[in-house]
């Protein structure tokens, strides 16, 4: 007999290195990726427009012509901003958040301060800031807080300056040609104005819904906004998380929606800004800044070549990254393949596989039972006991664990989430929350599956070579004559009661022989039976495991079903 010869530790090695270096790079990749964003905010103002992408600011006149690239840590800010402003005397502003901080940057040279710092510092998620028509007064949304801040340089404390409930993760805030303050209500979806009342307080005046005939497909969550000299409103719409789209479209203050400007395909608009009768608009999927003729509606690419060829590197960035993302997956998956196949190869051939049990086939035993004074039991496998035993109860405590999972993860969906989404994203939350539970329903009717099951498999087989007995789980035994019963290869039933003669595919109940040798004769007076014809014997019978199981089928129906009815 040949000797099988073990592969060199080496080529071990290789494969497991060659598995967590695609690892490595499909983690490195993706973090690479994140950083090469498409431009995300714009500002214009004092014949300047600013325009923030991947980590850089671009610097280019009202007609396009790039000035200057600056790294945004000129700006003494370590993350990404989520507000940018150009102020009438050409200071920029910038915001960010976690922690929340606005910086105030002359740009030629380069010098910032912080402003407003412990009025701003502990404002959560997303915030918009414009300064008021009052000198020293910033007015600021709060996302997070439903409201709408008034914030003054020589004080401290912020004051609220609308009513409770009135706002619902406002975004962006502009004041048009009449001196009226306007903001998007995102998860109201509208556009609402805000007027002076009583003590500094605001009351709410007109409001355009961003629910209608113009809506695209849900688009209808209003982000940011900018006004036209002829004062129409163009805001960028964005729809819920699920789809990286937005729309353009354009408000009458009076009216409502009346034009839904037609970017290119595939565009994502996340931020608007005008200059003059042009309108500015930033594509964070395609890598371009539009510009809108406000009165002709026609859409062309702003900026100058080098300017273009500059979102072009960014965009060519991110697709190399994500290419190497990919390959990394596939060489992870290779990595996989080749670690399971060198660990095939390096099992002796004859331990390779696990070996089917046989199927039990009385109709092939020609013998007789052998004589025996008293009931002889069948011997079991003690491998399957320990197997079976512990199985039932590992299934049982992981699923004690899954239910406290589903719980927690129930809970923070309906008590935290939905604290920061819009409506259309707390529904689907919702519906996500409901699934949860009914797939936690689901898996808790598999307890008695596998209750029953258990039982099922603990029941012993015995014979005094005439009749049958069976060892019920709570230790009564049964003496049954064959003619009543019916079986298949890997099931044997009397009335109610299932007696497996296998415990799966590839694992004996019992010691090999026995199975041949102390029941297969006595079945020759025995019926065997179809899978049908064994389902119908266990209705008839009401055979609690087939009821069971056909409960907890009828549960995962029900979940499926209700998936594609919410789809989520």
């Amino acid at each position: 007999m040949q000797k099988h010869k073990p592969l060199p530790v080496g080529l071990a090695i290789f494969f497991l290195a060659f598995l967590l270096a695609s690892l490595a790079a499909r983690f490195w990749a993706g973090q690479n990726a994140s950083r090469y964003s498409g431009p995300t905010h714009i500002a214009a103002g004092a014949g300047q427009v600013w325009v923030f992408a991947a980590g850089e600011l671009f610097q280019l006149t009202s007609e396009g012509e790039l000035v200057a690239t600056w790294a945004a840590a000129v700006t003494g800010l370590n993350s990404d901003p989520i507000d940018l402003r150009v102020l009438p005397d050409g200071r920029l502003l910038l915001a960010v958040q976690e922690p929340a901080e606005m910086r105030l940057c002359h740009t030629a040279p380069w010098q910032c301060e912080s402003i407003l710092s412990e009025q701003v510092s502990s404002i959560a998620r997303q915030f918009k800031v414009i300064p008021d028509l009052r000198p020293g007064a910033w007015l600021m949304t709060d996302a997070r807080g439903d409201t709408l801040w008034a914030l003054q340089d020589n004080k401290e404390q912020r004051v609220a300056l609308v009513p409770k409930g009135m706002l619902a993760g406002p975004n962006d805030l502009v004041f048009d040609g009449s001196g009226s303050l306007w903001i998007a209500d995102t998860d109201n979806r509208r556009l609402v104005e805000v007027l002076p009342g009583s003590e500094g307080a605001y009351v709410q005046g007109r409001q355009l819904s961003a629910v209608n005939e113009l809506t695209h497909e849900k688009r209808w969550y209003p982000m940011m906004l900018a006004v036209t000299p002829d004062q129409k409103f163009w805001v960028a719409q964005a729809a819920d998380f699920s789809q990286p789209w937005s729309d353009l479209v354009v408000y009458d203050p009076d009216e409502g929606a009346e034009k839904r400007v037609e970017l290119p395909r595939g565009a994502y608009a996340t931020d608007v800004v005008t200059v003059g009768a042009k309108v500015l608009v930033t594509d964070l999927e395609r890598y371009v800044v539009y510009q809108v003729d406000s009165r002709t509606f026609m859409v062309s690419e702003f900026g100058d070549e080098t300017f273009s060829a500059s979102l072009e590197r960014i965009g060519e960035s991110r697709k190399g990254f994500e290419r190497l993302g990919s390959l990394s997956l596939i060489s992870l998956a290779i990595s996989a393949v080749l670690m399971i196949g060198f660990a095939v190869l390096a099992t002796p051939a004859e331990k390779r596989w696990s070996q089917q049990a046989a199927a039990f086939d009385p109709e092939k035993i020609t013998g007789e039972v052998p004589p025996t004074r008293r009931v002889y039991w069948l011997r079991r496998d003690p491998k399957a006991e320990n197997i079976f035993k512990w199985a039932e109860r590992i299934f049982h405590g992981s699923l004690v664990g899954l239910v406290v999972f589903v719980l927690a993860l129930y809970s923070w969906i309906h008590f935290q989430v939905n604290l920061e989404l819009s409506p259309e994203q707390d529904g689907k939350s919702g519906d996500l929350g409901m699934v949860l539970l009914l797939g936690g329903l689901m898996v808790a009717l598999l307890v008695p599956v596998v209750r029953l099951t258990g039982r099922a498999l603990s029941r012993k087989l015995g014979t005094d070579g005439k009749r049958l007995f069976i060892r019920l789980e709570d230790g009564r035994e049964l003496a049954v004559d064959p003619s009543q019963l019916v079986y298949t290869q890997r099931m044997l039933h009397y009335r109610r009661y299932t007696i497996p003669l296998q415990g799966g595919v590839q694992q004996a109940l019992y010691m090999p022989g026995e199975l041949d040798t102390w029941l297969a004769p006595l079945l020759r007076e025995a019926r065997k039976v179809s899978a049908w014809q064994e389902m119908k014997h266990q209705w008839k019978y009401r055979d609690n495991l087939l009821i069971s199981i056909l409960i907890a089928a009828t549960a995962a129906g029900l979940l499926l079903l209700t998936i594609y009815m919410l789809d989520i």
